[in-house]
């Protein structure tokens, strides 16, 4: 079984609202109506409680999406994400879920981040998003696990945090939740497939370093792929990406190293990860909260707190 980690962009919308002409011939795309209408409703449903947003999407865009045929289309020219799906060797709709494996779709904290996010899911799980569960990472730096999908199940993951407004701050909510992602998806002990095609690109290095960290651990089981964009041939494969692999002291210093950082602690020599994971000033940086994440650990400080 594989465990497919999906960052999500915005491509679907495109589609869906008739700015590509490769779709379904009897597709009314323009029933969605606009852009603008689905990056509105993405907004409001970041407003419902997660346990409610796919009863509440399906209630408000279920019709539309069936009219704009939206499981018809062909998988390599609806969006990047169920691209990289089947050029992967995956059936993104519903084939994937059938077979007992599992997708985690990663969504930007967006309007229009999740808007497509739950398009997409209705194309992998069907309108009405059965064997589907709508989550959204924690906020501030709590340590609190992300929980994988059973086997043959879908989950999106809102990230909060993965937007622009938090660019200053480095993404650091946002990056943490991946890692939580990503190690959710390496406890399942399943292959995991990392798909790169889509997604908030100034998070991609960081998804992309944190892939690293698992590939080491265990590199017969992680993979990256990614579909070249704009590629003329819809039946070209994934090509997969190089991975680094670091040596198991590595890692182990790594873990050591930050979770010091984290407890406002300074190992004397133990500057490895300075510049890259921390900094004297700021303390752990968007990577070095990502890394402890992906491996495990705690992200908030392990120091008791104050008495008396």
């Amino acid at each position: 079984m594989t465990c497919c980690v999906v960052p999500c962009g915005i491509s679907v919308l495109d589609g869906l609202t008739a700015k590509k002409k490769q779709g379904p011939s009897d597709a009314r795309p323009k029933r969605l109506e606009s852009a603008a209408v689905a990056n509105g409703r993405g907004m409001l449903a970041r407003g419902v409680p997660d346990a409610q947003v796919l009863g509440w999407w399906s209630s408000q865009v279920a019709h539309e999406a069936d009219a704009a045929r939206l499981t018809d289309w062909d998988p390599r020219v609806l969006c990047a994400e169920t691209s990289t799906l089947a050029a992967a060797g995956h059936s993104p709709q519903r084939g994937l879920l059938d077979r007992g494996d599992r997708v985690m779709l990663l969504a930007s904290d967006t309007g229009p981040g999740v808007a497509a996010a739950l398009c997409v899911g209705q194309y992998i799980a069907g309108l009405a998003l059965a064997d589907t569960t709508y989550v959204s990472t924690p906020e501030g730096l709590p340590n609190e696990p992300v929980t994988a999908p059973a086997g043959g199940q879908l989950t999106i993951v809102r990230l909060r945090g993965l937007n622009p407004a938090h660019a200053a701050g480095g993404f650091i909510d946002a990056v943490a939740g991946i890692g939580r992602v990503l190690r959710a998806a390496f406890d399942t002990g399943e292959r995991i497939e990392v798909h790169l095609t889509g997604g908030y690109k100034a998070t991609l290095l960081h998804t992309l370093a944190m892939t690293e960290v698992l590939y080491s651990q265990d590199p017969d089981r992680v993979t990256a792929l990614y579909v070249f964009e704009g590629a003329d041939d819809p039946g070209s494969p994934a090509v997969s990406i190089g991975l680094r692999r670091f040596p198991p002291e590595y890692i182990d210093d790594m873990a050591a190293e930050l979770s010091a950082v984290r407890d406002g602690r300074r190992e004397p020599g133990a500057q490895t990860f300075k510049g890259m994971a921390w900094t004297e000033a700021g303390g752990l940086t968007a990577f070095g909260y990502g890394y402890l994440a992906v491996l495990g650990h705690k992200l908030s400080s392990a120091r008791p707190g104050p008495t008396g």
